[in-house]
């Protein structure tokens, strides 16, 4: 299974030609602040500048994925066909491994019908392929990331040995460390597991306790350097102020308004190089409140339709309309079988259901308050896949009146 995924999406860039990205619009497609970022890494000007130029230090991202595209611009150039192919089989690779993730949750939590299924699913579907083969952002590796610790979470269940709990948290700091949205979901894992122990009369505390203290260990090198060069605390990345104002302002009706992103106004450049990073985005934070305390109810619709926009997709510019509402039906389709499948595991009392309910309702909250971008649900898309397999695995033909 995780072969054949993995094939089927290099031979997609491949064909495609997917790994030769326009250089317009800043290197939007080597995932443009990753990609800025990575570039100054690559030229010895250490993690910054992710506006180009030189803007001095930068917490604007989650380190790991720009270090790892650095590593591709230092072997094989910078914003170079070449490094973005590397890029895209990474990706490629973790998004295949997806495959391997699900798999062992759904046989561990279901059965291996939907095991199976649910890994195919994954596997084929084009529009899981395509995050690996046309984006080079963490996408693909934060969705294979947050699956793996659900797996680990489902199949460490009563698991007191200390060595397991270390492993489990040197993931979670590193899952943080890629995508910081992912550790929403850590208090409710954590917890999940420590009742578990509980329940069976195990010890529990001091494995919770040593993993919760490497978990921080793992995070604390990138926490003291943010603070060293940052001059503040910042937890992983110090950009959260600007990505409330790009969801609420006076031009806000649901998505980001990219007009008062730094990449694309020149004035709020400016403002972000006079102000320096930390302070730009608690300015930006500061209005963005403004606005949210001055407008209750307009941020209450457009945060109804930032729902509505996280599980249908958002709006798409096409010709033609119909053309524009089928390519969100993928999305509202997976996302209509996931939560079914979930009311139907609930109504079953599926063990580790609590995990599912979790992630499904406290993962998107962020996105409800800031804006949603598809790729930003793909980390999600692992479990859903897993719950519209139970769903349809679930359903049984309706008898015929007398036969």
């Amino acid at each position: 299974m995780v072969l054949v995924a993995f094939v089927i999406r290099v031979a997609w860039i491949v064909l495609a030609h997917t790994y030769r990205i326009r250089t317009n619009e800043h290197n939007f497609g080597f995932g443009f602040e990753t990609g800025q970022i990575a570039y100054s890494l690559a030229n010895g000007m250490g993690f910054s500048s992710p506006f180009g130029g030189n803007t001095g230090p930068s917490a604007w991202t989650a380190p790991i994925y720009p270090w790892l595209v650095s590593l591709a611009f230092r072997v094989f150039g910078s914003y170079s066909a070449a490094s973005a192919f590397v890029m895209l089989a990474f990706n490629s690779l973790f998004g295949a491994l997806t495959s391997w993730t699900i798999y062992r949750t759904a046989l561990r939590l279901f059965d291996r019908k939907v095991a199976l299924w649910s890994g195919w699913v994954w596997a084929l579907y084009p529009d899981m392929i395509f995050w690996a083969v046309k984006w080079i952002w963490e996408t693909s590796l934060s969705a294979f990331l947050l699956s793996l610790l659900f797996m680990l979470t489902v199949e460490m269940e009563g698991d007191e040995r200390v060595s397991s709990w270390i492993g489990y948290g040197v993931l979670w700091g590193l899952a943080g460390l890629n995508n910081p949205a992912s550790l929403s979901f850590l208090p409710f894992a954590g917890c999940w597991l420590a009742y578990q122990l509980h329940k069976r009369g195990k010890r529990w505390l001091t494995p919770a306790a040593v993993s919760a203290v490497i978990f921080w260990m793992t995070l604390m090198p990138w926490l003291v350097r943010d603070y060293r060069v940052m001059g503040h605390f910042v937890l992983i990345r110090d950009n959260a102020g600007n990505e409330l104002r790009l969801g609420n302002n006076p031009l806000a009706e649901g998505q980001y308004v990219l007009a008062l992103h730094p990449s694309q106004n020149a004035l709020v450049l400016a403002k972000y190089k006079r102000l320096g990073e930390y302070e730009f985005c608690v300015d930006q934070g500061r209005l963005a409140k403004q606005w949210i305390a001055e407008h209750p109810g307009k941020f209450t619709v457009i945060t109804l339709r930032r729902v509505y926009y996280f599980w249908n997709g958002i709006p798409r510019l096409a010709r033609q309309q119909w053309l524009a509402e089928l390519k969100n039906s993928h999305t509202l389709l997976l996302s209509i079988l996931g939560l079914w499948g979930l009311c139907l595991a609930l109504k079953n009392r599926v063990h580790g259901v609590f995990l599912f309910a979790s992630l499904l309702a406290i993962y998107p909250v962020v996105y409800y308050i800031c804006f949603p971008e598809p790729r930003y649900r793909h980390p999600i898309d692992p479990q859903l896949i897993i719950l519209g397999v139970y769903l349809v695995c679930q359903a049984k033909p309706r008898r015929v009146i007398g036969s």
